[in-house]
């Protein structure tokens, strides 16, 4: 059991400068996952990286996730490496 939300499958851990980006727009991890599922990728990434966006009234949210591997919690993961909102 993980206290981590999991998307496909994988569950969803910040980066240290990710959760300060969280903090930042008063988000959390649920919403991350949310934007990953609900989003719509805004521009092709390396493999293994997916950018997602979701328009939300005069903004766009970015979620940067890439696959990786957790050797702490010895799993497979998905790593939150940025955080964004910007104004259109």
């Amino acid at each position: 059991m993980s206290i981590y939300p999991t998307w496909k499958g994988l569950p969803v851990i910040p980066t240290k400068s990710a959760l300060n980006e969280l903090i930042k727009y008063y988000m959390d991890l649920e919403d991350v996952v949310k934007i990953l599922e609900l989003g719509h990728v805004s521009r092709k990434r390396k493999k293994g990286t997916i950018e997602k966006c979701l328009n939300r009234k005069d903004e766009v949210i970015k979620v940067v996730v890439v696959q990786s591997y957790n050797y702490s919690l010895k799993i497979d993961c998905w790593v939150i490496k940025h955080v964004g909102v910007y104004k259109r």
